[in-house]
Formats: C-alpha cells, sequence, structure tokens
C-alpha cells in the first residue's frame, strides 16, 4: 500500500503543479543553478525556490529522490535534498515526528543557500484515515491541523467517570495565548488543488478491496479509493481505535466550532505549519503557501468485531519485524538454545527501539 500511497500522491500533486505552473506568477520567477558549495553559494544571491517537497522517511521521499535530477547536501537536516533547477523545486525529508519536522523545516528555510520567502511548501506523505470519511488509496488534501500532543489526561483507572478514556471535558484555549493546538491552514489554496484533481480516478488493488471488505458497515469507509478534503489529527505517538477515532473527531469539530471534520491521522504537520508560522514573522517564508496532502495508509481504527491490539502491531510499529520463535526441543540444550534466541530477539528490538526514537 505504501506504493500505491506514492504513485497516488505523485498523480495528484502532477495535477496540482500543472495548475500552479499555469496560473501562479511564482512560475515567472527566475532560478538560478545551484551552487557548487555552501561557501560558494553564501557569496552569490540565494536560489529562489518555488515549490518544497515535504516527505517524513525514506520510503516517502524514494520516488522523489529518483526523480531529481540534483543532490544538495543538507547538514542540518536528516537527509540529502532533492534539487529540480528547471522547476525550482526543493524535495526534503524530515524525520518522524512533529519535533524532526519542525527543526528541519527551521533549518532548510534558514539555509543561506535558499530563498523559501515565496515557495510553496506541499507535505505528501502517508496518513491513518478515518473509515467514517473514506478508505486506504484515499487521498486528502488538508484544511485544518489540530495538534493531539497539548492537552491534560489522567490514568482512566484513576479519573472520573464523566472522562471517558481519561480526558476531562474540552477547554478552549485562553484569549490572547499563542494558540499551539488548532492550525487553519489557506482553504483557498486547499479548494484550489483539490479542484484540478478530484476528477482523477485513484487505484484500487484486490488487497483494498479485501481491507475495505472488514467495514463494510462503513458507507465512505467502505468506497474505492477517492479524492477528498477534510483535516487532520496530528501527533508525536502511534494510536490506533475506535475509541480514540471518535474522541479525535469529536476533538476537531471543538476546536473549529463544528466547522472541522476528522479525516486523517499523521505526526510531523503541526511542526512543519508551528515553525512556518514563525519564520513567516521574519519573512523566511509564507504559511499561507503551506498546503497538506495525505494519502491513508490503513484505518484508523479496527473494524466492527475485532479488538484494537497486537493484531494491529505492524499499524503502531512502522517498519517493525517480528521473528518467530522455535518450539524448544532437545531438552536442556533445546531450552537453552530458545533462551539464547529469546534473547537476541530482545537485543535486536532494543537496537530497533533506539534508532526508531
Amino acid at each position: 500500500m505504501l506504493n500505491l500511497s506514492a504513485w497516488t500522491r505523485r498523480s495528484l500533486l502532477a495535477a496540482a503543479f500543472a495548475g500552479m505552473t499555469a496560473t501562479s506568477a511564482l512560475a515567472q520567477a527566475p532560478v538560478s543553478p545551484p551552487a557548487a558549495s555552501t561557501a560558494t553559494a553564501t557569496a552569490t544571491a540565494p536560489i529562489p525556490i518555488r515549490v518544497v517537497v515535504v516527505t517524513a522517511y525514506a520510503l516517502e521521499d524514494k520516488a522523489w529522490m529518483a526523480k531529481a535530477p540534483q543532490t544538495l547536501d543538507f547538514p542540518n537536516g536528516v537527509a540529502p535534498l532533492g534539487y529540480d533547477p528547471a522547476k525550482g523545486v526543493l524535495i526534503v525529508r524530515t524525520g518522524v515526528g512533529t519535533n524532526h519536522a519542525a527543526i528541519t523545516t527551521f533549518a532548510l528555510a534558514t539555509d543561506p543557500r535558499f530563498d523559501l520567502s515565496k515557495a510553496y511548501w506541499v507535505i505528501a506523505a502517508i496518513a491513518g484515515v478515518n473509515p467514517n470519511e473514506a478508505s486506504p488509496g484515499s487521498a486528502a488534501w488538508i484544511g485544518n491541523v489540530i495538534d493531539v500532543d497539548f492537552g491534560k489526561w489522567v490514568d482512566p483507572r484513576e479519573a472520573p467517570p464523566e472522562w471517558p478514556g481519561g480526558y476531562p471535558p474540552f477547554q478552549p484555549p485562553r484569549a490572547g495565548r499563542p494558540d499551539s493546538v488548532y492550525y487553519p491552514l489557506n482553504t483557498g489554496l486547499r479548494d484550489w488543488a483539490y479542484g484540478l484533481t478530484k476528477g482523477i480516478q485513484l487505484p484500487d488493488t484486490e488487497a483494498l478491496k479485501t481491507a475495505r471488505a472488514r467495514f463494510s458497515s462503513y458507507p465512505n469507509g467502505s468506497k474505492p479509493p477517492f479524492v477528498l478534503t477534510g483535516d487532520e489529527i496530528s501527533g508525536q505517538a502511534y494510536w490506533h481505535g475506535e475509541m480514540l477515532t471518535k474522541r479525535y473527531a469529536k476533538l476537531a469539530t471543538d476546536f473549529s466550532g463544528g466547522k472541522s471534520r476528522f479525516v486523517m491521522t499523521a505526526m510531523e504537520d503541526t511542526g512543519v505549519a508551528n515553525a512556518l508560522r514563525r519564520l513567516t514573522v521574519v519573512g523566511k517564508a509564507d504559511y499561507d503557501r503551506l498546503v497538506v496532502l495525505r494519502t491513508a495508509s490503513n484505518y484508523s481504527q479496527q473494524a466492527p468485531g475485532e479488538k484494537s491490539g497486537r493484531q494491529h502491531e505492524p499499524t503502531l510499529c512502522r517498519g517493525r519485524r517480528r521473528r518467530r520463535l522455535r518450539r524448544p526441543r532437545g531438552g536442556r540444550q533445546g531450552r537453552r538454545r530458545a533462551l539464547g534466541q529469546l534473547g537476541g530477539l530482545s537485543r535486536q528490538d532494543s537496537r530497533r527501539r533506539e534508532v526508531t526514537t
């Protein structure tokens, strides 16, 4: 499904970029050739960039990087940049999570080699999808992003009964306090991109049909992949389950005064949005030129009649593989071999956790 999601994003963005080239004044901006080194670049005028394509991790930017004519070093980032001098497009991988996304965005926008003051920032990445809104393989242009890392929570075993899941009743942000939770995007830009792409027929596969069959009671969640608009829940943690899906749907409604619809759940977008807000103040970026395209790789909850738990581990722990343990044989010697295998598994898992953290 990851490869299919990448194909979907590229197809939709190709249509959006074609419209951008035809309608945007940025299409007439001159593009300078890349400097041979950072030292040389700082001695000349910075390169004006038209579009920054933002991905989170290696599988997401693989297809983009394969099409980039040039690769540029990016010491303050997590990976080299892709660069297309003819189109004025940069490709950046932020790393997974809101913190990595914010830091990488800030580092790129303040890199003296580039002028990103008028660049469009396009987040193109995977997401979990609310089955009440769409199905895996679908693509959503996002209008509002809500950060669920900020909040109050009590262990459900100790919480009052009127606090479902341990969450207290919603409290609007205090007046005059910087809003680090709710990020309304430029819906005019969002709707323009949607208008260019809504008629594109997205690919469907047997794997997607099989996944949808378990959600036949959800009218939108059982539809073949389609293009839509909606809003996103963004947070640092992998999560899954029907109760959290319902909670975040209500949270999106509460923060927006009933205007938002929780469609996709992802991790990096509030980090990028917060960085661009601050960069806009000092003229390094334009927050109103941020557009988010999220394509669904999985549902945000279990199917009816199923339990959310270990069977959904691939969803919760992206990229982590599990080894099967053999049944101990041969008495004491066999048990020693089994314990050694178990110890090896634990060490490998520890190393994986250190890498992903």
